[in-house]
């Protein structure tokens, strides 16, 4: 790889840790603890956490299943996690809209006692829990979290481990939990749910783990939390339309397969850029969700490129402009949580050049969004296709006109 390659793959590790840390870190912190209209009266709770997992790896690939350094199979799974939360209050409106979630940030270590060759992994999260159930003293929670692992044996170290290319990855979990109060601010919580291990192609191969795991957890409230909601009377929703203007960048890892360079450069590959823009069309219908629908154009330099190599060295060859460039639309449903979005958004083909391993006409495009002005947006969308396999990771820009 020359010198180029390396700062372009250094630089998509650099946008990578910046995006995740933006928004599984700065993000919930400053939406749990950014003040509403009578904040001062309402301080929201802080709650220390820590847990553990005990499960074991779904069979989803066949590196899980024993193709592997070792020719076992990988089965079981722990991890421990450590983190501080803030319950929300109904300070801003949308707090009481979503039942008062909780917003939190930890440490995340994840445990393979059969699979050591993995490396050593461990992380940071961010998470919100949606209470489903509240009674005195007990409530039923949906959490989810969005997290970055670093430390894994890659590709690079380890020509066996098809599952994560990288030595970083992001995690993604979800968890139905039961909490349970013991005494003054002292909870128990146990439940169950699944974590998914993927880098994202920012370097393949990525085959990705898949795990259920049960957790069991304790957690110390230092003030009491029912008696700081506060209940009112919300406004009707008002429908709006909307039109969207973004931009993406990202790029994708590509390996050479040739005989003519050592075995790391071949594992090492080379990157290709992807960019696009893309218009929608949305109408919010109610305080929580929007549909609309949207074209994209986009050019993805590795979809009809060749590698050459020269002195030992790998040289890309991307594609032409009209060789790597489409067309697509999409519907697109996003979920409204304060000035955040989940994104959904299986995409359509109208225009494409044939090409090797061609993917399939449809893609989906699945991620997150948050205003940091009224108009202004940021996001990180997953562009996969079968649902479960990931493309590239895409870094938005973009601009909402109301």
């Amino acid at each position: 790889m020359n010198r180029s390659e390396y700062i372009f793959c250094f630089t998509g590790k650099i946008f990578c840790v910046t995006a995740i840390f933006l928004f599984v870190i700065v993000l919930p912190a400053f939406s749990a603890l950014s003040p509403g209209s009578d904040t001062s009266l309402q301080k929201r709770t802080r709650i220390l956490y820590g847990y553990y997992q005990q499960g074991f790896v779904l069979p989803t690939n066949q590196f899980v299943r024993g193709n592997n350094i070792k020719q076992q199979p990988i089965n079981n799974y722990g991890a421990v996690s450590a983190g501080l939360s803030w319950q929300t209050t109904g300070a801003r409106q949308w707090e009481q809209l979503w039942n008062y979630p909780r917003l939190g940030a930890g440490f995340y270590k994840p445990l393979f006692p059969d699979a050591a060759y993995l490396g050593n992994p461990a992380g940071i999260y961010g998470s919100m829990a949606f209470a489903l159930k509240r009674w005195t003293g007990s409530v039923i929670f949906f959490e989810t979290s969005l997290g970055f692992q670093f430390n894994w044996n890659s590709y690079l170290e380890d020509k066996y481990n098809l599952a994560i290319g990288a030595r970083q990855s992001i995690s993604f979990s979800t968890a139905f939990l039961l909490e349970k109060k013991l005494w003054k601010g002292l909870k128990a919580s146990l439940g169950a749910g699944f974590v998914h291990f993927s880098n994202g192609s920012l370097k393949v191969p990525n085959l990705g783990i898949n795990v259920f795991t049960p957790r069991i957890g304790l957690e110390y409230a230092f003030d009491d939390i029912d008696s700081k909601f506060i209940y009112r009377e919300l406004p009707e929703f008002s429908r709006r339309r909307e039109y969207n203007l973004s931009a993406f960048t990202g790029f994708r890892n590509i390996l050479y397969y040739g005989n003519d360079v050592d075995s790391l450069t071949q594992r090492r590959g080379v990157y290709y850029k992807c960019y696009g823009l893309a218009f929608s069309y949305n109408y919010q219908v109610s305080h929580k969700s929007k549909f609309g629908i949207g074209i994209m154009t986009d050019y993805l330099g590795y979809v009809n490129s060749t590698i050459s190599s020269s002195d030992g060295r790998l040289v890309p060859n991307p594609a032409s402009l009209k060789e790597g460039f489409e067309i697509s639309i999409f519907p697109s449903y996003e979920l409204v949580i304060n000035r955040a979005s989940v994104l959904l958004q299986p995409g359509f083909y109208l225009h494409r050049a044939d090409y090797p391993e061609k993917t399939p006409a449809t893609y989906q495009r699945i991620g997150l969004k948050y205003y940091i002005t009224d108009n202004l947006n940021l996001g990180l969308n997953m562009r996969a296709h079968y649902w479960s396999i990931a493309d590239f990771i895409e870094w938005n820009i973009g601009y909402t006109f109301r």
